[in-house]
């Protein structure tokens, strides 16, 4: 007891001193903490919303594929044109995360549609993040006719 009391000041003054650094490395590592779980959670949205994708492909596979033309039915011309809608939203989406790890597989997925994508303008391109509009660009380069309506 008599030591404690004789050092009772130097005790205080080191567990302050421990509060401080804890306080500190707190301060520093919960923030990362939440940044890696934010990351790891649109990671996730991600894959879902392409996991979607694929599956609405599997279901619809003719509009994964189309025709150099538009379907005259105005049910089959809409539902290509939310398909596409969803492709490029999905590609938002997955680049945002990982530009370099998707690049390829989204350009993939846009080029059997570069006759529709040929008639988006600058509007319709100001309307896509950055890196989507930039690999619609590219599917446009080489582009000679936009989508007619099939016969």
């Amino acid at each position: 007891m008599v030591w404690l009391r004789k050092n009772a000041a130097l005790i205080e003054a080191g567990s302050a001193l421990v509060m401080a650094f804890a306080a500190i490395a707190a301060a520093i590592l919960v923030p990362m903490q939440i940044a890696a779980n934010d990351r790891t959670s649109r990671e996730q949205a991600a894959r879902e919303i392409y996991r979607e994708f694929l599956n609405i492909t599997i279901q619809r596979p003719e509009l994964a594929e189309p025709t150099a033309c538009t379907p005259a039915d105005p049910g089959r011309n809409s539902a290509y044109e939310a398909y596409v809608d969803y492709l490029l939203y999905t590609a938002e989406q997955v680049l945002e995360l990982s530009a370099e790890e998707w690049r390829e597989t989204v350009s993939a997925r846009l080029a059997p549609h570069q006759p529709y994508l040929c008639g988006f303008d600058d509007a319709d391109l100001a309307t896509l993040t950055a890196p989507v509009a930039e690999l619609v660009r590219s599917v446009q380069t080489g582009c000679t006719t936009t989508l007619a309506l099939c016969p």
